[in-house]
């Protein structure tokens, strides 16, 4: 066949699809795969999305094909997210009938017939199972019990009353208000100190910004009571996050009580089970809050009641007993106030005899003493006094001739300064030369034909130099 032989691609894609008819008209298959991109026309009721094959390794895909839902397919998918409450969308794995079909313009693709709940279920029961396995057997702090797990936080002691929180939720988590709304409002009036710490709470895919937002509340340092994980209602898929491993782990081993309360009626999520106590939703986690506080207080009440029963028996049988020891008492006193009354006034009346007498005896001593004491003083007295006048006699010669010493000395330093005074220099004959506006000893710098004033006794000669002859300071008849 040539070049001239040829055929439009609309009648290629006939022939294929008149192939492809023929080949699986009226046929259906059970198919296992995966859902990606999947999206939902509400107003046409149509679902689009692709079914893939993953390898077991590498998880890569092997096998896709383009998929869609209407008409009985689509009222099939509503009725499996009824039943499981999982959302039909991506990462799905589901067992679903299909039909082949191919469009001229669209190319092959399925249409979804039907879809087997059952399978889901069991898929995500087996992953949930496998995490568990997982966490029991890498983690010596979790353990399976007859009555679900022990771990280190559910071992934990709860406060004996919880009053500062961390909440993890959503920022716009209805739940959230629920339970803060439940705390607020209680009827005992306790009051809650509630730091929230807002993250995504949903899709397994976030589960790294939830595991980031616990580690956040660690690093804080707050010794906070409880930490509440709150979420409202929602898709199976929803929940996946609270059965991922890491997550599970994290909360297993925190060091501070998880309490639970994430909406999810039909199942226990992994983290649950992990946690410290697990609530069904956000409002039985603040109950349940409330409820701890309320028995802690009736303890209080109850603890009081007995203390003021066992006081009252106490200070009764006590106050019989001091009673008792009163009306003693009483007796003995009133006999031993009798006997020894006597005895005092015996006692007061020698005390006095015996007090005049000493009294008679030291004043006569003390009138000795006296007296004696006034002759030495006064012997003491002219004896210093004679002293300090002997002293002020040597001090007033001591001065007299240290002043007398001291004002010739004077006089000879003023003699001498007023003999070497320059006015008595140049009275015998001497002179001050003066050369370029100061006095001066040193000709150095003064050459001939400059002007020099020499200064007398009484007279200043201005001159000028006409000659310079060096000399030797040796010749003395001047």
């Amino acid at each position: 066949m040539g070049p001239e032989n040829f055929i439009t691609l609309s009648q290629l894609n006939y022939q294929i699809h008149q192939a492809i008819s023929e080949r699986f008209k009226g046929r259906t298959y059970w198919v296992v795969a995966d859902v990606t991109s999947h999206t939902y026309k509400a107003d046409k009721k149509i679902h689009y999305f692709e079914l893939v094959e993953k390898g077991e390794k590498n998880s890569a895909i092997t096998a896709k094909i383009m998929g869609k839902a209407w008409g009985e397919g689509a009222v099939r998918l509503s009725d499996f997210q009824e039943k499981t409450g999982q959302a039909f969308t991506n990462n799905l794995h589901v067992l679903v009938q299909v039909s082949v079909d191919y469009h001229a313009l669209y190319g092959l693709s399925v249409n979804v017939l039907d879809i087997d709940v059952n399978f889901t279920l069991g898929v995500l029961e087996q992953q949930r199972n496998a995490t568990l396995k997982r966490l029991e057997a890498e983690n010596d702090f979790i353990t399976k019990t007859p009555d679900g797990y022990s771990t280190l936080n559910s071992r934990l002691i709860l406060p004996l009353a919880m009053q500062r929180l961390a909440v993890i939720s959503a920022s716009n988590s209805a739940g959230n208000e629920d339970f803060r709304h439940t705390l607020k409002h209680n009827d005992f009036g306790y009051s809650f100190q509630i730091d929230d710490y807002y993250t995504v709470v949903q899709g397994d895919n976030n589960a790294k910004l939830f595991l980031n937002k616990l580690i956040e509340v660690y690093n804080t340092g707050i010794k906070y009571d409880a930490i509440i994980i709150i979420r409202g209602g929602g898709a199976q898929s929803d929940f996946l996050i609270f059965d991922n491993y890491h997550i599970g782990r994290a909360v297993a081993k925190f060091p501070i009580p998880v309490i639970t309360g994430i909406g999810h009626q039909k199942n226990v999520s992994i983290v649950d089970l992990m946690a410290h106590t697990s609530t069904k939703t956000p409002t039985k986690a603040a109950e349940f809050i409330i409820a701890h506080n309320r028995s802690f207080e009736m303890g209080l009440l109850s603890l009081q009641q007995n203390i003021v029963i066992k006081s009252q028996q106490l200070f009764m049988g006590h106050f019989r007993m001091l009673e008792e020891l009163k009306r003693n008492i009483s007796r003995n006193a009133i006999g031993l106030v009798g006997l020894y009354k006597e005895k005092l006034s015996s006692a007061n009346q020698k005390l006095a005899a015996d007090s005049r007498g000493i009294l008679y005896q030291h004043s006569r001593e003390l009138s000795l003493m006296a007296q004696s004491t006034a002759q030495i003083s006064r012997s003491l007295l002219a004896r210093k006094r004679s002293e300090i006048d002997y002293l002020a006699g040597n001090l007033k010669r001591s001065a007299t001739g240290y002043l007398k010493t001291r004002s010739l000395h004077l006089e000879h330093m003023q003699k001498s300064i007023r003999m070497m005074s320059p006015q008595n220099i140049l009275k015998k004959g001497y002179a001050i030369v003066r050369a370029g506006g100061g006095i001066t000893s040193n000709t150095e710098n003064i050459k001939e034909g400059d002007p020099i004033e020499v200064i007398l006794y009484d007279t200043i000669l201005k001159s000028t130099v006409r000659e310079k002859i060096q000399y030797d300071g040796r010749e003395t008849d001047l």
